[in-house]
């Protein structure tokens, strides 16, 4: 037992006294800064943010004893050992990583690729994989290796093809309350002073799709039906307006701009200043 006791003061003295084990010391890898070379400067298209382009690739873990080489290490990944380039992507719109993103539409002064064009890129590791680490592929006929954490790397990029991304205009949300029967009731009207029930769901409006239907927020459907005194305060004026007129059996799309719904506040999920759809199924009037 004492030899057991003077064992554990040794070990607390040599640990107060800065002896035993540390913790591990978080390897610091230098990265290499951001470069762009033109290899083959090319006479197509050049694309611009939004399109979607078509290249080859080859990549490298950079390595700064090989400056005769480019500072090309291991190889890492390839279209080219494939025969076929890469699956087209869009560019410039976080498809892949912002590296690449940012070899193939430059960044000043040195211009977007053109189509024929090739250019070399080192990527420091913030702009490729991060701080993630990838293992060696499977099946590897090409014998690659794997992607430690932090790793800059080199990639030689070919600019195959550009096609023009498709512009979606933006239609803007009407500025005042905009009603459309999708099915006219046959029952009895709803007025200001009765009480309704009514089944609905809402959506935020957006301009770029073509039923102007963006996230939908909210719905009763499957829910209990809602209950409205029209013209009292239970809900936004822009509901209310919508529902007057209505005949039980009806359906109706209303359109409600900010000043009707929730305006510069937002609710929830319903960001400030926000256009709103609904779509509203008139049940009861009484």
């Amino acid at each position: 037992m004492f030899q057991y006791i003077a064992a554990v003061a040794c070990v607390a003295a040599l640990t107060a006294c800065g002896g035993g084990s540390k913790a591990p010391v978080a390897v610091v890898v230098v990265q290499p800064a951001f470069k762009l070379t033109d290899t083959v400067i090319g006479t197509g298209a050049a694309p611009k943010a939004g399109d979607i382009v078509v290249i080859n690739f080859t990549g490298y873990l950079y390595d700064s004893t090989k400056a005769d080489n480019g500072f090309r290490g291991a190889k890492v990944e390839s279209s080219v050992d494939t025969g076929k380039p890469a699956p087209p992507f869009t560019v410039g719109l976080g498809a892949v990583v912002a590296g690449w993103d940012q070899t193939v539409l430059g960044v000043a002064p040195v211009a977007a690729m053109k189509i024929g064009g090739k250019r070399t890129a080192i990527l420091p590791a913030n702009l490729v994989y991060g701080a993630a680490a990838h293992a060696v592929p499977s099946p590897n006929p090409y014998g690659y290796v794997a992607i430690p954490a932090n790793s800059p790397m080199v990639y030689d990029f070919e600019l195959v093809d550009v096609v023009p991304g498709t512009v979606i205009p933006n239609v803007p949300p009407p500025t005042t309350l905009k009603i459309v029967d999708n099915v006219t009731g046959t029952g009895a009207i709803a007025a200001t002073g009765k009480t309704v029930t009514v089944r609905y769901t809402g959506w935020v409006y957006d301009g770029t799709r073509a039923d102007f239907k963006g996230p939908q927020f909210d719905t009763s459907v499957g829910k209990a039906d809602l209950s409205v005194v029209l013209g009292g305060n239970g809900v936004i004026k822009g509901f209310n307006d919508g529902i007057i007129g209505m005949a039980i059996g009806g359906t109706r799309t209303v359109t409600i701009p900010p000043d009707q719904g929730y305006g510069a506040a937002g609710s929830g999920s319903i960001p400030p200043n926000a256009t709103l759809i609904f779509q509203i199924q008139l049940i009861t009037v009484n």
